[in-house]
């Protein structure tokens, strides 16, 4: 890993945890640092630590006032996102219905500063006997509700919440028996509810793991994990942790997370046995291969799945397989000869309900194309495929 991306570990470290970051050693090239900030979604939290630093350490005015703007122009929305969330969740709670916030929406709480974790959309948890209650409630607060495959989409100017009725797309192998942990242990602080801290870092880790595999996680997901094991590791059941890491094939990129929060953050807990790994390599990839920044439409990822690597990538892209498709078209589990009407499902999605240009495709494939090629060859080399 070189210098300048050393650094921004450094520089998260620095404000995750509230501290002064390390003196730079050597030459810091900034506007590669900015750049990769706005990648990661994570340039608020740099500023922070940017700005600790001795003046004639920081990067040149005109680019930490560019910085500032960013760093301003996120707290100010998710501000706004974050008071949305609170008005909703008040009037979920007090109809009492059980409503259990999962990611961002929850860990934001433990980040020095909670709006610089920023947030795309709110992923919430609620029994799919409760839907009903939950599509009325966001139709009368002027939300657009769309149907989804393993709950409902609600959209409203900068709003954007998931709404799940069903752990399914996290945890892809046993579903029922975590739908069944994640709704019995739950706990609440007055406003929502949330897992208790062991289904949390459960669900924080199998999502990580998700996006290593399909289109690479980003340093993001690295933070959040670091900050929740280092407050709760005294309160989490690890031997459970590591029981659902491997059910859900995801134990190689767990081992390589909890190594990257030991050697790059100093969050070390005491796990009997647990291997030992070099962790820098697995950093590096999350910092070049993160999810933001990357490819992101619907059609475009596709080439980046691990999943039927046997499949050639534009295959993948036009005509993938019931098993690239069932997690999202659940009619494909009980009737897979349906696969053609997925495809064009698919297609007309990406055209008209986000609005892609063929020409938008054709360019996204193609980065698509060289940016799965080059995933693929980190995943080989760092082993994360279980």
């Amino acid at each position: 890993m070189d210098y300048n991306n050393r650094y921004i570990i450094d520089l998260v470290k620095g404000s995750i945890f509230d501290i002064e970051p390390n003196k730079p050693k050597k030459r810091i090239d900034w506007n590669y640092i900015f750049k990769k900030s706005l990648e990661q979604n994570i340039a608020g939290l740099l500023y922070c630590s940017v700005t600790k630093l001795d003046i004639e350490l920081q990067p040149a005015d005109e680019l930490l006032k560019k910085w500032k703007n960013v760093m301003l122009t996120t707290i100010g929305l998710n501000i706004q996102r974050y008071k949305e969330f609170l008005k909703i969740a008040k009037i979920v709670f007090e109809d009492k219905i059980t409503f259990i916030g999962l990611k961002g929406c929850i860990i934001r709480s433990i980040y020095p500063i909670p709006e610089l974790r920023t947030m795309g959309d709110f992923d919430i948890l609620v029994h799919p006997n409760e839907i009903n209650k939950i599509i009325k409630i966001f139709e009368a607060n002027g939300y657009i509700v769309q149907k989804d495959a393993f709950g409902i989409v609600c959209k409203k100017e900068n709003f954007y919440w998931e709404i799940f009725t069903t752990t399914e797309e996290e945890m892809r192998v046993n579903p029922k028996k975590w739908d069944n942990l994640f709704f019995k242990n739950i706990m609440s602080n007055g406003t929502v509810y949330y897992p208790d801290q062991t289904l949390f870092l459960i669900h924080l880790i199998v999502h990580t793991g998700k996006h290593c595999l399909w289109t690479g996680a980003g340093i993001r997901n690295l933070c959040d994990i670091a900050l929740f094991v280092n407050k709760y590791k005294n309160k989490i059941n690890f031997d459970l942790v590591e029981i659902a890491c491997k059910e859900q094939k995801v134990w190689n990129i767990y081992v390589y997370i909890i190594n990257s929060i030991k050697q790059f953050f100093n969050v070390d807990i005491s796990i009997t046995n647990f291997p030992e790994k070099d962790a820098e390599k697995f950093v590096e990839y999350l910092l070049l291969n993160g999810v933001f920044g990357k490819q992101n439409n619907t059609i475009a990822l596709q080439a980046a799945k691990i999943e039927d690597d046997n499949i050639g990538v534009l295959r993948k892209i036009f005509f993938p397989s019931v098993k690239l498709l069932d997690y999202r078209y659940k009619y494909l589990k009980k009737f897979p000869f349906l696969l053609p009407i997925a495809w064009i499902n698919r297609l007309f999605s990406a055209i008209f309900r986000y609005k892609y240009s063929i020409e938008q495709m054709i360019n996204d494939m193609k980065g698509a194309i060289e940016y799965s090629q080059e995933r693929k060859n980190w995943i080989n080399i760092l082993k994360l495929k279980d």
